[in-house]
């Protein structure tokens, strides 16, 4: 995979973007305050972080954790509401695009009927997008050689078309950028 591949994947992939900022302190700024109803936690390719913190320069929006337990980089975000077939989640991702500007990702919400998980609000230098899907959910895959254990409902993450459309850069669709773990509260 060329560089230029993993750099247009992780700039839409709010999960790969998240793995950086495991060694980034979290901006300022946060979302609605919202109680937890669990947690999802995605795991990351550990090749990806030297891109996502080196050029792309991702920091976490609180609530989201970062954390790199066993080496292995992973990113939390509390869920705020469990309702039907949407599970929905504070926190997000701020980060420099390749080309430069800024673009904010927030409030993800896994959407099982659909199969995917989108960012109720996204901002791309200043413009608010609206909701985007960003991945298509799938089985999960090995990462470093398995695939990561989970206590709830696990999925692997894919970008999608509109993710990859939004970027300019239709090709990159269906690009794998890690296995998500949700675990909701009784």
């Amino acid at each position: 995979m060329k560089i230029t591949r993993v750099l247009v994947t992780t700039v839409l992939s709010a999960g790969a973007l998240a793995a950086s900022a495991v060694l980034a302190p979290a901006a300022g700024a946060s979302d609605d305050d919202h109680r937890s109803a669990g947690t999802t936690t995605v795991v990351l390719n550990p090749e990806l972080v030297p891109v996502l913190v080196d050029t792309l320069k991702v920091k976490p929006i609180e609530p989201g954790e970062l954390t790199a337990p066993g080496g292995v980089a992973q990113v939390s975000f509390p869920i705020t509401e469990v309702e039907d077939d949407e599970i929905e989640h504070s926190g997000g991702l701020q980060f420099t695009p390749v080309g430069g500007g800024s673009l904010k990702i927030t409030e993800f919400e896994v959407e099982l009927d659909d199969g995917v998980l989108s960012a109720d609000k996204t901002k791309l230098n200043g413009k608010k997008l609206g909701e985007v899907d960003i991945f298509v959910l799938g089985e999960a895959q090995p990462i470093n050689g398995e695939v990561p254990s989970c206590d709830g409902v696990q999925a692997g993450l894919t970008l999608t078309p509109e993710a990859a459309a939004a970027l300019g850069a239709p090709d990159f669709a269906g690009a794998f950028v890690g296995d998500a773990c949700v675990v909701p509260t009784d």
